[in-house]
């Protein structure tokens, strides 16, 4: 040990180098199926081995494996002649109680946690009931995921275009026009109503708005330059909602001018008339709008024909 402090090296005075190369294997096989070059690559790049290793010797290496109790197969050639871990004496068994409280703190972790956060929490998870081979952990996951149905890869391609405010093209599954191409000059990507969204500004339009991810099939295009375009006019929206402070989460593009005794005035600046309007419609009986006039006359007429359908069905 003296030695390995003074030299920082691995030598062959402080370990069998078998025993070694068989713990390699073991962790290597850990991680997913690997062939016979796959393993031998990984040798002869290794920081401390940096040799090759015949056939014949990996299988003395499987060999101990075996020993030791771990199940290893070998697939078929035509599935590509990878090694598999099977089974190993190490893995460790978890009750349903205990998963039950992994998932309790996961659920709590993903309510308080920043959304790349998340991403690397659930991965963490996913690779834990693999490697403990606990199809009962990963359903569970995958059932309390707030990522659940969506595709991870594409959500951190969006987050890094987020990042760089970059200008795309997606492939956007509308509810009303169907399978689309749109383009977006992208600003965040985060969750609203529990529903995770990308919100940018739509160049067809010319408005903000924003996306849901479960609707959004792919990237087709990200452009090295975004396209000059006039800022988009802003309204301002002031509505009054019965309710405490305390009680009411403000949305980014709000902010509280008054409070009275049983209710608050709350205004709102946006470039998209709908997400306003999908706001205070959103709030029920207990809001009412009190500014622009226009845009008070637009939910007066939308509640008339929503009163009418009632009437008429």
């Amino acid at each position: 040990m003296k030695e390995f402090m003074k030299n920082k090296k691995v030598t062959y005075n402080l370990m069998s180098f078998t025993g070694f190369k068989s713990l390699l294997v073991f962790s290597l096989l850990l991680e997913s199926p690997k062939s016979y070059l796959e393993i031998k690559d990984y040798f002869e790049k290794h920081e401390y081995i940096k040799e090759s290793i015949s056939i014949d010797t990996l299988r003395v290496y499987l060999t101990s494996l075996r020993m030791a109790g771990c199940e290893i197969i070998r697939a078929k050639k035509t599935e590509g002649s990878r090694y598999r871990m099977v089974s190993h004496p190490f893995e460790i068994a978890l009750s349903q109680e205990q998963i039950k409280s992994i998932t309790k703190v996961y659920k709590a972790l993903s309510k308080n946690i920043e959304l790349e956060e998340l991403i690397l929490l659930e991965k963490f998870l996913y690779k834990l009931a693999a490697q403990l081979h606990n199809k009962d952990l990963e359903a569970t996951i995958e059932k309390s995921s707030p990522l659940y149905g969506i595709d991870i890869e594409l959500l951190e391609e969006l987050l890094k275009c987020a990042a760089r405010k970059s200008q795309i093209e997606i492939q956007y599954n509308s509810p009303r026009s169907g399978i689309k191409n749109i383009e977006i000059i992208t600003d965040k990507v985060e969750f609203n109503n529990n529903k995770l969204y990308l919100y940018g500004t739509g160049l067809e339009y010319n408005q903000y708005s924003y996306f849901p991810l479960a609707r959004i099939q792919k990237i087709v295009n990200i452009k090295l330059r975004r396209d000059e375009i006039l800022p988009p006019e802003e309204i301002t929206v002031g509505y009054e909602v019965k309710t405490k402070v305390s009680e009411f989460k403000l949305n980014d593009d709000e902010k509280i001018i008054e409070i009275k005794d049983n209710s608050i005035i709350v205004e709102m600046r946006t470039s998209n008339p709908f997400i306003a309007k999908q706001r205070v419609l959103s709030l029920g009986c207990s809001c009412k709008v009190l500014y622009p006039q226009s845009f008070r006359e637009e939910i007066i007429n939308t509640l008339k024909s929503m009163k009418e359908g009632y009437f008429l069905g």
